[in-house]
C-alpha cells in the first residue's frame, strides 16, 4: 500500500510528537532521513523528504533543511560488479548508519523509506 501525501505530513507530525511527549522528553530530535530518489507526494514536507531532485528543484528555496538522504536501495543500478545482495545490503545498511553518526543519532527523529517504489494502493 502506498502512504499518500497527508499520510506523509501526519507520520512527520506523529514522529515529532512522540519525542515531545516521552517522559524525558527529546526536543533536539529534528532530523529527518530519507532515500535519494523517494517520492512521498507534493506537500512541503513530503517534498522535503522526498530524494528526486527534479520533483525538489522549483521549492528548493522552501524546503526543510532538516533533511539527508542517503542511496536508495536499487541493486538493479547501484549493486557493485560482483557484489553479493548480502554485501549490498550490508553497504546499504552502513551508509545509513554512517548519516544517523553524522547527524548525531539524538538529533534524528525518523528514517523514512519508500519500500517498494511506483506502487498503487
Amino acid at each position: 500500500m502506498r502512504i499518500g501525501t497527508e499520510a506523509i505530513e501526519a507520520a512527520l507530525k506523529l514522529a515529532r510528537q512522540y519525542f515531545l511527549e516521552l517522559p524525558d522528553k527529546q526536543p533536539q530530535r529534528t532530523h529527518f532521513i530519507a532515500r535519494l530518489q523517494s517520492y512521498h507526494g507534493n506537500t512541503l514536507g513530503s517534498l522535503s523528504l522526498g530524494g528526486h531532485m527534479a520533483r525538489r528543484a522549483p521549492y528548493q528555496p522552501i524546503l526543510s533543511t532538516n533533511v539527508s538522504h542517503v542511496s536508495p536501495c536499487y541493486p538493479y543500478r547501484n549493486k557493485a560488479d560482483g557484489e553479493s545482495d548480502s554485501e549490498y545490503v550490508a553497504r546499504l545498511a552502513q551508509e545509513l548508519e554512517d548519516e544517523f553518526q553524522r547527524v548525531g543519532p539524538r538529533n534524528v527523529c525518523a528514517f523514512v523509506a519508500e519500500t517498494v517504489s511506483g506502487t498503487v494502493r
